[in-house]
């Protein structure tokens, strides 16, 4: 059976066979979901099974700047209020 607890960058690190260093750019980048609790990275058993995820290429990663920008075009198009 899993382990369900949270983990640490260095465990997804040992997890993917990746540096400490490359997991933290992954969550700076938005590329991985995580929790930070100052300086500390922690991954819990739900953004790990997304990250897993991402990893076998089932899902996108990260934020999908197309969609925001667009959505940021049409807030400011607009008075930014909705209810006409």
């Amino acid at each position: 059976m899993q382990d369900r607890s949270y983990a640490t960058a260095q465990d997804m690190a040992s997890k993917y066979r990746i540096g400490a260093d490359t997991v933290r750019r992954k969550v700076q980048d938005g590329s991985w979901p995580c929790d930070r609790i100052g300086r500390l990275y922690r991954f819990s058993p739900d953004q790990q099974d997304e990250i897993a995820q991402i990893v076998a290429g089932h899902q996108h990663s990260g934020y999908d700047k197309d969609r925001i920008a667009a959505a940021l075009r049409k807030l400011s198009e607009g008075d930014g209020r909705s209810g006409e």
